[in-house]
């Protein structure tokens, strides 16, 4: 059967994936104003459902002249209302982006297909376009798995489970709680300070166990010693070497110091700030026998003034507050290494900490959920932390939280899907963190996609074959950019973000990441032996511009390629019109620019530390354990 590829995709695919699109800046719209005035009562919910779909079917239907576009702002409208339910405790909005996300992917790959089918071009160009999309296609339903717990901080009316602290109630009984604080080559005076603030809880039944691993050099560990022994019996210090398995090694050593009576674990990192009421407002949610674990933001302080330190605190509070704040709502947030408190059965049950992963933090959860314990992120800050002074440490931190989770799929995968191990996990705790997981493979799916392209613009080259871009591309981009900046806006706005300068910031340091996930992929993936712990330094630095730079020649080499190779498709291409090699070559040259960002960030942070005087700290010569 002789198929009419392009037919099918103007009369079929294209009005279709037109409704879709202009469903976006509807949503928009309403998201806006509801953020700015309350106003969805059940009548206005329908009426907003009914417009939208129907401003969306109309615009499309008039620019197509094709009854699909309406047909297909119909099922979209029935898909909604038949979410209505299931989705009751969300805004009208996020029922249609649902809507609208179920329904995308399939016309979008639709219309991609047809697309390409539909061109006149040889065979092999033809199917590595093919493979190009089904690159593409993998990459959008990896999205789509974290597109429900990812947008409902923005689309969710009202929450059900618990995500704020109780008050400080007098109680009838106080469970004892032993609040670990591992160290490993810290600067004593940063340690100290967190220990002095441990020292003010208001908790009556508390101990703290400080167990420094591995440090060489006893003018660092003594200090804390002495300080321990100055702030009473209520602090214990060890002080262990040779001890393996880094944190999750110093945890269980801590784990074999407890008493009996003691029932509640909390871990705080030796830079972190507690705030006095810590334990007083979470604790009582352990009346509750079936909670294994309650988690609470990471947060961060010394960042005001310090345009990098900003940058990045705003985008460490997107994970930390945001999306560990939404997986809340399935039960699927996990512990996230300080400012934690665990039932102490579920920790011994499941064994202790994992020594063998990089995120033990987050691995004990798995198996704690897995035996069925709930447990509770709340969204309010009760410790603040150190960012890292520079762009070196941070991205070695985010190396390690990076492999952690690629870890944790190859050893529970089985867990994860109740394949031949027994398991309690709940349906969406599987999906999130699989979902989870997998980001970390999103890598390894880019760098087959680069040969894919630089293989379709050689055949187009060489076979004088020219693809023009349809005007829907160009239409789908008018109007995902000003959606995507809205929506930026409003998430930065939620967690009380409100410059442009700060978001553009937070962006900024996001895409410096991109060579270091390829690291992250690699070595997590395809190596068989224990990864090395990649500790962050809490010591000073001074700036040293030169050396920052040095840090990032993998990023400005991988730059200098992709411009390189948009340069040689500029001057192999006659760009007599707008086509696929010009796109190609611009994709490059973007991809280009976002290598460029970790030198630019490397410099920033260089720039920021040049303005304030250094103290001068004891040089630590070991740094990974």
């Amino acid at each position: 059967m002789n198929w009419n590829y392009a037919s099918l995709r103007t009369e079929l695919f294209e009005p279709s994936l037109l409704a879709l699109l202009f469903t976006s800046p509807a949503v928009c719209f309403l998201l806006l104003r509801q953020h700015l005035r309350p106003w969805e009562t059940q009548f206005r919910r329908v009426w907003a459902t009914i417009s939208v779909w129907l401003f969306a079917g109309a615009l499309s239907y008039g620019i197509t002249r094709q009854p699909m576009a309406i047909a297909i702002s119909l099922l979209g409208m029935g898909l909604t209302f038949l979410l209505r339910k299931p989705l009751k405790n969300f805004y009208v909005m996020g029922q249609i982006v649902l809507a609208t996300a179920l329904i995308a992917p399939l016309v979008g790959m639709g219309w991609s297909i047809t697309f390409v089918l539909g061109l006149d071009l040889n065979p092999f160009t033809e199917k590595v376009m093919l493979m190009t999309l089904a690159i593409g296609v993998t990459s959008l339903f990896l999205d789509l798995t974290m597109l429900l717990p990812s947008r409902a901080y923005l689309y969710r009316r009202n929450w059900k489970r618990p995500r704020f602290s109780l008050p400080p109630l007098p109680r009838i009984r106080y469970p004892k709680v032993s609040i670990h604080v591992p160290c490993y080559s810290e600067p004593p005076d940063v340690v100290c300070e967190t220990l002095t603030i441990l020292d003010q809880l208001q908790y009556p039944n508390y101990e703290v166990i400080v167990v420094d691993n591995n440090t060489t050099d006893p003018s660092l560990w003594m200090p804390v010693r002495e300080h321990c022994k100055s702030l009473g019996k209520k602090f214990r210090f060890f002080h262990v070497e040779n001890l393996p398995g880094a944190k999750g090694g110093a945890l269980n050593y801590a784990l074999r110091q407890i008493e009996d009576d003691i029932e509640l674990i909390s871990v705080v990192d030796a830079d972190y700030h507690a705030e006095p009421d810590f334990l007083e407002r979470l604790v009582g949610f352990f009346d509750d026998p079936k909670l294994g674990f309650i988690q609470t933001p990471h947060d961060y302080r010394g960042w005001e003034g310090n345009f990098y330190q900003q940058s990045c605190y705003w985008e460490y509070l997107l994970y930390f507050k945001i999306h560990l704040s939404c997986v809340n709502e399935w039960m699927a947030s996990h512990i996230a290494g300080t400012m934690c408190v665990i039932r102490r059965e579920a920790l011994d049950r499941v064994g202790g900490w994992a020594e063998w992963c990089l995120t033990d933090d987050s691995e004990s959860a798995i198996r704690i959920h897995a035996l069925g314990y709930s447990s509770i992120f709340i969204s309010e800050t009760f410790g603040r932390g150190l960012i890292p002074e520079n762009f070196k440490r941070l991205r070695s931190q985010r190396l390690r939280w990076l492999m952690g989770p690629v870890q944790q799929l190859k050893r529970h995968w089985r867990l994860y899907w109740s394949l031949g191990k027994p398991s309690h996990l709940t349906l969406w705790q599987r999906v999130i963190e699989t979902a989870h997981s997998l980001d970390g493979f999103r890598p390894l799916l880019h760098l087959l996609s680069l040969p894919l392209m630089a293989l379709t613009t050689i055949s187009l080259i060489a076979n004088q074959e020219v693809v023009v871009i349809p005007p829907i591309i160009w239409l789908m981009l008018v109007v995902a950019i000003p959606v995507q900046v809205a929506n930026q806006w409003l998430t930065f706005s939620l967690l009380g973000c409100h410059s442009w300068k700060a978001i553009l910031g937070a962006m900024m340091i996001t895409s410096s990441f991109g060579y270091t996930k390829y690291v992250a992929c690699f070595k997590s993936v395809f190596s068989f032996k224990p990864l090395n712990w990649i500790r962050t330094s809490k010591f000073k630095v001074q700036s040293n511009r030169l050396q920052a730079l040095q840090t990032t020649i993998p990023e400005m080499c991988l730059a200098v390629i992709h411009f390189a190779i948009a340069f040689l498709i500029g001057v192999h291409a006659s760009f007599q019109e707008v086509d696929i090699i010009l796109m190609t070559s611009l994709s490059f040259v973007l991809q280009g620019c976002a290598y460029l960002m970790a030198p630019c960030v490397a410099l920033l942070a260089e720039l920021q530390l040049a303005k304030a005087p250094v103290a001068i700290m004891p040089r630590v010569t070991a740094l990974t354990k």
